[in-house]
């Protein structure tokens, strides 16, 4: 099984928009759901998947729901899911804890179709990769997910507007060029995060009221 996506959040109304769109982070009472997607790489049927995912602050102290008592959670999703093909699952409130902000997969528990079992954990767990040229490296940073309503906005202004002409080019080069180092080192500090979110979110209201969609949004090569 390969990991498309493992992002803590919630789900909620955007003004503006219709409907409950996923936002990252915690609801407004504290509430932290968590969202995956996946693959199943392998050539056989999964019947079951338990994940087991562990919560922690923004100094990557773990955390605990406030009303449970526990840290690690483990979700299970029934299939099938057959070979070769994608899905998503989304656990509503796993903790109640506002101060969470990031999670970790720590283990994947899958059972087949055939009855056979199989155990992932750390650096076996696979992630597929976000080509180079394609990630928002600071708005993934500020919203908390490459997949969420924000950075889908900015994903197609990227592809749609900023790609077609050449100075457009030359600026994403140049900011594929230097953000990469700038979240590595500062992508979890508050003040780099409040320092991006006023100028990101002014951006991304403007390019939504101009008509630039929020929806699921998957990169064009340019």
């Amino acid at each position: 099984m390969i990991m498309r996506e493992v992002a803590p959040g919630h789900m909620g109304y955007v003004p503006g928009q219709s409907g409950e769109v996923w936002q990252p982070g915690p609801n407004s009472a504290g509430g932290v759901s968590v969202r995956f997607r996946y693959r199943n790489d392998s050539d056989k049927n999964i019947k079951y998947v338990t994940f087991t995912v562990v919560p922690y602050n923004r100094v990557k102290d773990v955390q605990k729901c406030t009303t449970r008592g526990r840290s690690e959670a483990y979700l299970e999703v029934t299939g099938p899911i057959n070979a070769g093909n994608t899905g998503s699952c989304t656990f509503e409130n796993t903790w109640y804890n506002s101060t969470i902000s990031t999670i970790e997969l720590t283990k994947i528990e899958i059972e087949y179709m055939d009855g056979s079992k199989e155990t992932l954990k750390g650096g076996e767990i696979q992630y597929e990769e976000t080509p180079k040229s394609a990630g928002c490296y600071v708005a993934t940073a500020v919203y908390g997910s490459y997949d969420c309503p924000q950075v889908w906005t900015l994903r197609r202004f990227r592809d749609n507007m900023l790609a077609g002409s050449w100075y457009g080019r030359a600026f994403i080069r140049t900011y594929y060029a230097v953000s990469p180092t700038l979240v590595r080192w500062f992508g979890e500090t508050r003040w780099f995060q409040k320092l991006w979110r006023g100028p990101l979110d002014r951006l991304v209201d403007r390019l939504q009221s101009e008509g630039v969609e929020n929806t699921p949004y998957n990169d064009r090569p340019w």
